[in-house]
C-alpha cells in the first residue's frame, strides 16, 4: 500500500501520494475505480487485491471528519480542516466532491490522478457510482472500472437490516443498493462477492491483465 507525502501542500497543484519511480509503466497510467453498494465488501477486496499485486497506488479521498484512534493520515483518508477542503473547491482541486448529511465532506484529489496517468504510474480507488460515471467520462482512456456485486440483493439487504436498528434508514440504504445495482451494466467488469478469496483473485486478475497489457477496454454507455 502506498505511503502518504506528508509534506504535500494539500492546498497547491501537488500530487498527496509519494510514488516510487520504479513503479512507473511505459505510457499514461491506468486509473482503476472499483464500485458497489453498501456492504458489499469493496474495501476489503480492494485491499486483498492490492496485497498481491504490487505497484499500484491507492488513492484516498480527503475528508473533513475526525481523524479516529486507529487512522492516520492517508489511512483510510487525508484530514483536511472544513476551511482547507471549502478553499480546495474553489481552488478546482476535487475530480468530485460531495457533502453527506453529517456536513462531512469527501472528495477525490485530482492534481494526484493528473500526475500519476500523465506519469505512468497506476492508481486504484473506491468510488460511488454516480463519481465513477464522472471520471469515465472525463478519463475514458484511462480508467478501468469494476462492480463488486453481491451473491443476491436479499442477502445484502438482510445483511444491511442487521447494521441498521431503524428501520426508515434501513429502508433508504435498501433504495441506494437497488439504484446502485442499476449501474452494474455500465461497468467494465463485475466481480460477485460470494467468496473473499475468489472474488479478490478475480480483482487482483484484472489488475494484472491491464497493467500487462496496457490496455483500457471501450468505454460502455451508461
Amino acid at each position: 500500500m502506498n505511503q502518504p507525502d506528508k509534506t504535500a501542500d494539500y492546498r497547491k497543484h501537488e500530487s498527496i501520494i509519494k510514488f516510487a519511480s520504479a513503479d512507473k509503466q511505459e505510457g499514461p497510467g491506468i486509473f482503476f475505480v472499483v464500485s458497489g453498494p453498501s456492504g458489499v465488501g469493496k474495501n476489503t477486496l480492494l485491499n486483498f487485491a492490492l496485497n498481491k499485486v504490487k505497484g499500484i497506488y491507492y488513492l484516498p479521498s480527503l475528508t473533513t471528519r475526525p481523524l479516529r484512534p486507529t487512522e492516520s493520515q492517508g489511512n483510510p483518508y487525508f484530514f483536511v480542516s472544513v476551511e482547507e477542503f471549502e478553499n480546495m473547491i474553489r481552488e478546482n482541486m476535487f475530480l468530485e466532491w460531495k457533502k453527506i448529511h453529517n456536513g462531512n465532506y469527501y472528495g477525490t484529489h485530482l492534481p494526484t490522478i493528473l500526475y500519476a496517468l500523465e506519469n505512468g504510474f497506476d492508481l486504484a480507488t473506491d468510488m460511488d457510482v454516480l463519481g465513477c460515471q464522472d471520471v469515465r467520462q472525463r478519463f475514458p482512456d484511462n480508467v478501468v472500472s469494476i462492480f463488486i456485486a453481491p451473491p443476491s440483493i436479499e442477502e445484502l439487504a438482510q445483511r444491511l437490516s442487521k447494521r441498521d436498528k431503524d428501520p426508515e434508514l434501513a429502508k433508504q440504504r435498501l433504495a441506494r443498493v437497488e439504484m446502485e445495482m442499476s449501474h452494474m451494466p455500465n461497468y467494465h467488469y463485475v466481480v460477485i462477492n460470494d467468496e473473499l478469496e475468489r472474488a479478490g483473485d478475480k480483482l487482483a486478475e484484472i489488475f494484472r491483465h491491464h497493467r500487462l497489457h496496457r490496455q483500457v477496454p471501450l468505454l460502455k454507455k451508461g
